[in-house]
């Protein structure tokens, strides 16, 4: 069954809805010529001009629809703690219009870039992530193991991709192509892990040429990439860490030195995920996600990097 696409003024009761600018036409075109499998409900589609998109996520937020938005419309979330997670080819995104807006925000909490190509990327904007305990995930490490991407989309409540981060063989029209970058199937991947996230707000489409045609290999490939991504939000757990049932969590203390120190890890029996407890200087904790991986490298009586990492950021 293909995709119920329903253009609409403003109906937020489906659970995604996409805002566009009239550029994203095309590419909801061959959406909609696409089966269907999970994501059974109809997908809510608003037209509107540039500068009523803001509004527009806001009040998707509000209803607790997700919003995807196809364009480059800049963002400036609610003031409240948020995390975000960007998809470029090159790490200066963070440095950069227009997601300076969403790095520089008092409420960004973490920031994850992902699929970034190192020769594209200048020390000086890699030093600047790295300088605020920013994650970053160039394409040649996550090329080598895909699930490293998973736990980064999963904290992110406002996902960026940036089409250019396709290499041009799959995604031709892009105001910058270039011959290397991430395979449609990986970007397919990485929307199904944002889809996933139980704290996906909203996911915006950027770096499609105006002038598309529904039949182009652009839009097919940002399509493909909107189909993994309703997929995942129709078979995500919606629960959050502090509602879930205790019967659904299996919890591991984990010895890593002779002198006491232990790993507190939670593992999500129903979704598949894990998490890692952080503590903070305040006798508080908080919990991160994290993988299997990190479990076994604790059981081998190692600190996880991405534990060490977290604990310098919040302390």
């Amino acid at each position: 069954m293909p995709f119920n696409i329903q253009y609409t003024a403003g109906d937020y009761q489906s659970p995604a809805t996409i805002i566009g600018t009239g550029a994203h036409r095309p590419v909801v075109a061959a959406l909609a010529a696409l089966h269907a499998h999970q994501y059974l409900a109809p997908v809510s589609c608003i037209e509107c001009p540039a500068d009523d998109v803001q509004a527009l996520i806001d009040g998707c937020i509000d209803r607790k629809t997700v919003a995807i938005v196809i364009g480059d419309e800049p963002y400036s979330p609610p003031d409240r703690p948020f995390s975000a997670a960007i998809i470029t080819p090159s790490a200066d995104a963070g440095t950069a219009e227009p997601y300076r807006r969403i790095t520089t925000h008092p409420s960004l909490d973490m920031l994850s870039v992902i699929g970034f190509q190192t020769y594209l990327s200048s020390p000086d904007g890699l030093l600047w992530l790295h300088d605020r305990f920013y994650e970053t995930l160039r394409l040649g490490a996550f090329r080598d193991n895909p699930a490293l991407a998973e736990p980064l989309l999963r904290e992110a409540s406002h996902v960026f991709f940036d089409l250019r981060a396709v290499r041009a063989a799959d995604a031709p029209q892009t105001p910058a192509p270039a011959p290397n970058g991430l395979y449609a199937e990986e970007s397919c991947r990485l929307a199904t892990f944002a889809g996933r996230a139980p704290k996906l707000e909203s996911f915006h489409l950027a770096g499609i040429e105006p002038d598309l045609a529904p039949h182009s290999l652009t839009a097919q490939t940002a399509a493909h990439l909107l189909w993994h991504l309703l997929e995942g939000i129709a078979v995500r757990v919606r629960l959050d860490m502090s509602e879930k049932s205790e019967e659904h969590l299996e919890r591991f203390i984990v010895a890593v030195s002779d002198n006491g120190q232990t790993l507190d890890f939670l593992h999500d029996t129903v979704a598949g995920h894990w998490w890692l407890q952080v503590p903070l200087t305040d006798g508080r904790c908080r919990y991160i996600a994290c993988l299997h991986e990190d479990y076994l490298c604790a059981c081998r009586h190692e600190v996880p990097v991405r534990w060490l990492s977290f604990f310098q950021k919040f302390n």
